[in-house]
């Protein structure tokens, strides 16, 4: 018994491990020998403020799942965390489990971020094996609400918005920005789906509520094919067959556009509907949200989708050279946005 309580103590001396800490030391070592493949992810976990590193990780998840590789993913290395980082791990974690491959993982060293996962249910959600391959997943914390659908929900939506509307304003309010952006979103999903007949559909959403803030966060994770490869692998019979090419041309005509962010701007400014149709643009797709930020009616929308970045908050269109093949979408909703009377 003294022997024990002497190695005990002298691991957590040598080593600075706390009890919690050095049992998942010994976990992790027994999970690697059993073919589980390690992969760290960013010190920043915000696909936001660090799109390359978390596009990267992102992509070595999707591989191995792929692939049905087992997984431990490294987290004591993170030093910082956004709810967005969050939707992301939570989306792994079902997309893991419903296929029945292992999922599992470390803890954070940071108390800080620890308490952020904690919060999330993330850790709760490694060790429920009761997942399957369904239409529909909603996972909820104390402080993060995810959904996770194959269809336009609009039933949902409203309930969201309701929600969130409380919690900005102190009561029910109509926010025709955020319903745009909802339907936009989930009608999309169906339209960049993969090319690769996986079936896989689904899209993600994740709503965390500041009270104190009187802030609600928003991010929209779509594991598809991402709007550019959608666009260039339309048919000959869809009437926005060959608009992007058409895109290009005009994006490589100005200096300070180029390529696949050139062509993201043009796509918000609605171009590619009066390219492909030589009518006026009507508020649909994506130029619909960027119209709904420029109406004041969301706050700080970002996107990156393929090759990349746009940022609202810096008025930024940047290539991402990792790549992200999907769509992913941040937008916040505070009590400066605009609203329509009460319900």
């Amino acid at each position: 018994m003294r022997f024990k309580r002497y190695r005990r103590e002298k691991n957590r001396v040598e080593n600075h491990l706390s009890r919690t800490e050095q049992k998942v030391v010994r976990q992790k070592k027994q999970f690697v020998a059993r073919g589980y493949t390690e992969v760290k992810a960013p010190s920043i976990l915000s696909f936001v403020r660090n799109p390359e590193d978390v596009s990267e990780f992102i992509a070595q998840l999707r591989k191995l799942e792929k692939m049905r590789n087992p997984v431990w993913v490294i987290l004591k290395h993170v030093k910082e965390i956004d709810y967005d980082g969050i939707n992301v791990l939570l989306s792994a974690v079902v997309r893991f489990q419903a296929r029945r491959i292992a999922f599992n993982g470390d803890l954070p060293s940071d108390l800080g971020v620890r308490k952020i996962i904690e919060e999330s249910g993330f850790f709760e959600y490694i060790r429920d094996d009761s997942f399957k391959d369904e239409d529909h997943y909603e996972l909820s914390a104390t402080k993060i609400y995810t959904h996770a659908k194959k269809n336009v929900d609009s039933v949902l939506g409203q309930k969201i918005i309701e929600s969130a509307s409380k919690t900005v304003w102190g009561g029910a309010r109509r926010c025709p920005g955020v319903q745009r952006v909802f339907l936009e979103l989930m009608q999309n999903t169906n339209n960049h789906a993969s090319f690769e007949g996986e079936g896989e559909k689904h899209w993600w959403l994740s709503v965390k509520h500041i009270k104190e803030e009187k802030r609600v966060i928003f991010s929209f994770v779509d594991y598809g094919v991402g709007v550019f490869r959608s666009l260039k692998n339309k048919k000959p019979n869809d009437k926005f067959f060959g608009a992007i090419e058409q895109l290009y041309n005009k994006a490589l005509t100005s200096i300070t556009r180029h390529g696949d962010s050139g062509v993201l701007k043009l796509i918000f400014e609605g171009e590619l509907h009066r390219t492909a149709t030589g009518k006026t643009y009507r508020g649909k797709g994506l130029p619909g949200i960027f119209q709904a930020f420029q109406q004041n009616q969301i706050s700080n929308l970002a996107m990156i989708t393929n090759n990349v970045v746009f940022n609202s908050s810096k008025d930024t269109y940047e290539p991402l050279h990792n790549g992200f093949e999907g769509t992913f979408i941040y937008w916040e909703l505070n009590e400066r946005n605009s609203k329509l009377v009460t319900l």
